[in-house]
Parts: structure tokens; sequence; C-alpha cells
């Protein structure tokens, strides 16, 4: 198999990543209540809290967070198409609420794009902006080359996919729509390298980028 020379990382679509802040108001109880809070608050409650779409009034709330498939654990095709589903559910879900937890959850601390999405989505609650998306982020996986790296001893996958990245309506705090904005849609064809971690059972993305900024050695 060719291994991929990692020349570049494709540029973000947009120069400028935004978040959003969400503020969370607590609200106390006096010393005089006699129920307690787990009397008041049943966390049902909070389980089924509903899905509020970003608007231009103001940034989603209460977005589900995608779960990591049980396939995703295994050192298989199976699991690498998985984990590449589950970054990409991930990414969308940090540019809607700013949580990047998930997101690191299976990316490498070698990768690049995704240490600028993480930084970049955090950095963005501190200003209090917002990301309204114009449809639902979709890929789609074309091919998967399994194989192993003998320098490092690991496992390795090269995934192909096709990236359908919906338009994407950027909002400062003052609820000005910012000029970053695009309302296109943006398909593209991206590969990506995967290592999967024995030791922590599943597979990190270690790069990302568009199939034609890759150059292949014979």
């Amino acid at each position: 198999m060719s291994p991929l020379m990692k020349k570049s990382v494709r540029n973000r679509l947009v120069t400028g990543l935004v978040g959003l802040t969400l503020a969370v108001g607590l609200t106390g109880c006096s010393n005089d209540d006699e129920e307690t809070l787990g009397d008041t608050i049943d966390a049902s409650d909070t389980e089924s809290l509903e899905y509020v779409p970003a608007s231009a009034d103001g940034p989603a709330q209460n977005v589900p967070e995608p779960n990591l498939p049980a396939v995703a654990t295994e050192n298989s095709e199976e699991g690498a198409e998985a984990t590449l589903e589950y970054f990409w559910e991930t990414e969308e879900y940090a540019r809607l609420t700013g949580d990047t937890e998930p997101l690191a959850l299976v990316s490498s601390e070698d990768c690049e794009f995704c240490f600028e999405s993480i930084q970049g989505w955090e950095h963005s609650y501190g200003e209090g902006e917002w990301v309204v998306l114009q449809g639902e982020l979709q890929i789609e996986i074309t091919e998967v080359q399994l194989g192993d790296d003998e320098e490092r001893s690991q496992p390795v996958a090269h995934v192909f996919f096709e990236l359908d990245e919906p338009g994407i309506d950027f909002y400062e705090n003052d609820g000005i729509l910012h000029q970053d904005s695009f309302d296109k849609p943006d398909i593209k064809k991206w590969v990506s390298l995967l290592y999967f971690d024995a030791t922590g059972q599943r597979w990190e993305v270690e790069w990302l980028g568009l199939e034609e900024s890759v150059t292949w050695v014979e």
C-alpha cells in the first residue's frame, strides 16, 4: 500500500471558526424551603429537554451529544468507517455547541485539522458567537484501505469519502451576521488517515485533507 505524504492540511472553509456560549442560570434555594433539590428536579426532565435549533435569535439549545458506536472499538474496516462518521458527527456537534470533548476523543494529538477545529470552537465560546447550519452534514465513504504501519507498529486505515457540508451562517455576539458566512452547500472529495490504538481500543484520526491535495509515493 502506498503511504500518504502529508504535504498540506486543508484550509478551513471559513477563515474564522465561531461557536456559541451557553449561559446556564442556577436558581438558589432558600434555607426556609422544606423541599430538597432532589424533590423539585426530576432527572428525567433534564433528559427530555426539547432540542431548539440555532437561529438568528440565538444558538442551539439541548443539542443531543453523539454516541461512539461499539463497532468503532474494532480493528476492522467497519471500525474505521464508524470512527470517521462519528468524527464528523462530533465536528457538527462542536459547531452547534462549542463542546469539543467528543471530537477530541477520536482525534490524534498530531492531527492539525483536528487541533484547529477544537481550538477554534473553544476560542469562539469566549466571543459569544454562534452558528446556524442550513441543513445537515452528510458523509459518504467510498473506499477503505487497511494496512500496517511497520514504522509505528500500528494498524492504519486510509478512508476515502465525499463530504457534503451545508451552508453556514455565523452570528457575532451582537446578533449581526458575520461576513464569512456562506449559503451554498460544499461537496468535496476527502481522504483521511487513521491509526488504531490497541491500548485505548479505538481508532484516532491522524490526518484529514482534500483528496486533490494528496501526493502518492510509488
